[in-house]
C-alpha cells in the first residue's frame, strides 16, 4: 500500500473508531436505565451532561491539536471514550454515571475534531475531495459499534450472566477492540499541524503577535448551516421512536427499524460520496441533498402510513450524508484561520444542535403536534440549501 492509500486508511479507521464508540453507548441505555431505577427526568440530565461535556471541551482541543498533533490527540480521545464506558458500566451512583457521560461526550470531541482537521490537511494534501468517504467511515463504525454493543449484551444476558457483570464485559471487550484499532491504525495520522497552519495563516501574523483572534464571518455562518444539520440528526435520533409509535401506532419492537432507514440510506450515501462530490461539486452535492432533507421531513409529517416513514427517513440519510462533511471541508478550507479553529468553531456550533435540537422539537411537538415539529426541521434544511447555494458559489 503506498503513502497516500495509508494516510486515507489512517483518518477512515480514525472515523470509524469515533462512530463504534459513540454508538456503543446507545444498547447500553436500556439497561444502565433498568438497572439504576432512572425516571425519565434523571435520564434526561444525563443525556444533557454528555452535550455539556461536548461543549466545554471544544473550545481546549484546537489548541491540543496544534501543540501535540491529531494522532495523539484522536488515540488519547479514544482511550478514554472507552474508558468512560467501562468507568459507566462499573459505577451505579447516577451522580457517577452522570460524571462518566461528560467525559465520554468531551472525548468524542476529541476525536471528532483531531479526524476532521485531519481530514482537511490530507485533501489539501492529495489534492482531491475525500471528505465524504472519511465520514463514511463514521457512519459504518455506528453501525458496527451499535451491532457489536448488542451482540455482547445479548450474548452475555444469554449465558446467564447478572445485569452489572453483563455490562462490564460487554464495555471491556468493547474498549479492548476499538482503543486496539485506534491505535494499530493511527500510525498515519498527522503528528504535527503546524507547517500546514504556517501556509494558511500568513496574513493573520499581526493578529496572532498581538494576541487578538479573529473568525471570519464564513465560518460563523457554516456553523450556523452545521447547528440545523446536526440538530436535526439529533431530533431523529431521540424521536423518529415516538413518531412511530405514538403517532403512526406502530409496535416499538419494530419502531427502531425506522431509524436504520435513516442510519443505512446515509453511510450509502458518504461510501459513494466522493465519487458525487467529483462528479457534480460541492455547491450542487450540498444544496441537493438538502433539498432531499427538507422535502423527507415532510413526507415524513405528511404521510400516515409505515411507508411513508420508510420512505421520508431513507430520503434524509441519502441527501443528509454529504451535507456536513461538505460544510466542514469548506469550512477548513477558509484563510486566515488556523484549520483547528475553524472546525473548532463549526463543530461547537454544530454539536450545540444535537444538545438543543431535541429540545427546541419537544417543545414544538407540546405546543403543536410532532407533524409541526418535523415540518419545522424540514423548513431549516430548505434554508440551509438556499444559504449554501449563495455561500459556495461566491466562495468558489
Amino acid at each position: 500500500m503506498d503513502q497516500d492509500s495509508r494516510i486515507q486508511l489512517a483518518n477512515k479507521i480514525s472515523f470509524a473508531v469515533l462512530g463504534s464508540l459513540e454508538a456503543s453507548w446507545a444498547p447500553m441505555v436500556p439497561f444502565v436505565k433498568t438497572g439504576m431505577s432512572l425516571n425519565d427526568a434523571q435520564y434526561g440530565r444525563m443525556l444533557f451532561a454528555m452535550g455539556l461535556g461536548s461543549i466545554l471541551a471544544l473550545p481546549i482541543v484546537g489548541s491540543l491539536i496544534n501543540r501535540f498533533g491529531c494522532r495523539l490527540v484522536s488515540v488519547l480521545g479514544a482511550l478514554t471514550i472507552g474508558a468512560s464506558l467501562v468507568g459507566i458500566s462499573l459505577v451505579d451512583s447516577l451522580i457517577y454515571v452522570t460524571m462518566m457521560l461528560a467525559i465520554f461526550g468531551a472525548a468524542l470531541i476529541f476525536v471528532d475534531v483531531a479526524s476532521n482537521v485531519n481530514a482537511v490537511i490530507v485533501e489539501n494534501i492529495l489534492k482531491k475531495p475525500l471528505m465524504s468517504g472519511f465520514h463514511a467511515g463514521y457512519s459504518l463504525g455506528t453501525i458496527m459499534g451499535a451491532m457489536l454493543m448488542t451482540l455482547l449484551l445479548n450474548m452475555f444476558t444469554k449465558l446467564g450472566i447478572d445485569l452489572a457483570h453483563t455490562l462490564i464485559y460487554s464495555t471491556l471487550v468493547v474498549f479492548c477492540i476499538f482503543v486496539g484499532l485506534s491505535i494499530l491504525g493511527s500510525k498515519d495520522l498527522i503528528k504535527d499541524v503546524k507547517p500546514f497552519n504556517s501556509q494558511r495563516t500568513q496574513n493573520q501574523e499581526t493578529n496572532v503577535s498581538s494576541g487578538k483572534f479573529t473568525c471570519p464571518p464564513v465560518v460563523f455562518i457554516i456553523g450556523c448551516l452545521c447547528f440545523i444539520m446536526y440538530g436535526t440528526e439529533g431530533a431523529l435520533l431521540s424521536w423518529t421512536t415516538v413518531l412511530a409509535t405514538e403517532n403512526r401506532g406502530i409496535s416499538p419492537v419494530l419502531a427502531g427499524y425506522f431509524y436504520l432507514f435513516f442510519a443505512f440510506t446515509m453511510t450509502f450515501s458518504r461510501v459513494m460520496g466522493n465519487r458525487i462530490v467529483r462528479t457534480f461539486g460541492r455547491r450542487k452535492t450540498v444544496v441537493a441533498g438538502a433539498l432531499m432533507v427538507g422535502t423527507g421531513f415532510f413526507i415524513t409529517a405528511m404521510t400516515p402510513d409505515y411507508f411513508g416513514l420508510m420512505l421520508g427517513f431513507s430520503l434524509i440519510g441519502l441527501g443528509a450524508g454529504n451535507i456536513v462533511p461538505q460544510l466542514v471541508s469548506f469550512a477548513g478550507s477558509v484563510k486566515n484561520i488556523k484549520v483547528q479553529s475553524a472546525i473548532s468553531i463549526v463543530n461547537a456550533l454544530g454539536y450545540s444542535g444535537i444538545l438543543l435540537g431535541p429540545v427546541i422539537i419537544g417543545e414544538i411537538s407540546h405546543h403543536s403536534s410532532l407533524e409541526i415539529s418535523f415540518m419545522t426541521l424540514g423548513g431549516g434544511v430548505f434554508l440551509v440549501a438556499f444559504i449554501s447555494y449563495l455561500l459556495i458559489k461566491t466562495r468558489s
